[in-house]
């Protein structure tokens, strides 16, 4: 094998160390942040709790049949109440992470949704203005690895959080809200679930 053959597996080996370090932290990352909101999201269902149990007391004080009807309402309105909080709560705690949790989740963001073209990451003036300095050239690595190129942009003004991926035609949304919008279903079937088993 000459020297060249060498230098290239080394930067290669080197590469793919690299990317399974980064990979490996946004995991733990988003395994510490979920268990931190799991714990956040009980100590606020208690607190629904104890007011649903409030409201059930009054009920009963009424006609069986009315009551157990209203408070079957008030108990779903309640639930219903805490998934949209928590969904609103976890958005938000998202999008104002500390500078380097946030741009480590928008490279893992990123590495699921690039392709093998050439493209333009729009994303806002807001956080093109607060990026790591070596944001950009993660990108750049990271699309040149999947046999694309990455340029990325702020002159779009509907971007706010997170960044949209255009593709020629094709655009895909990554920006925060649009990541719950489109998944809200099953994060309130996940909420649900976590919060009231």
């Amino acid at each position: 094998m000459s020297g060249l053959d060498n230098i290239i597996k080394e930067i290669q080996a080197s590469a793919k160390a690299e990317a399974d370090a980064v990979l490996q932290e946004a995991d733990k990352y988003c395994e510490e942040y979920m268990a931190d909101v799991k714990v956040k999201v009980q100590k606020e269902v208690e607190q629904f709790e104890k007011k649903a149990q409030a409201e059930r007391n009054l009920y009963e004080e009424k006609t069986k049949s009315g009551a157990q009807f209203r408070e079957r309402n008030a108990v779903l309105k309640i639930r219903q109440q805490s998934i949209d909080e928590v969904i609103i709560k976890a958005q938000e705690k998202l999008e104002n992470l500390p500078d380097a949790e946030y741009f480590a989740f928008l490279i893992k963001l990123f590495e699921k949704n690039v392709q093998s073209q050439k493209g333009i990451m729009y994303m806002s003036e807001r956080d093109i203005n607060r990026m790591p300095a070596d944001f950009k050239e993660k990108i750049k690595k990271i699309a040149e690895q999947m046999g694309g190129q990455m340029t990325i942009l702020s002159d779009r003004e509907s971007v706010n959080n997170g960044f949209i991926l255009a593709y020629g035609d094709i655009e895909e949304n990554c920006q925060i809200k649009a990541l719950f919008d489109a998944d809200i279903d099953r994060l309130k079937d996940i909420a649900n679930q976590q919060l009231f088993g």
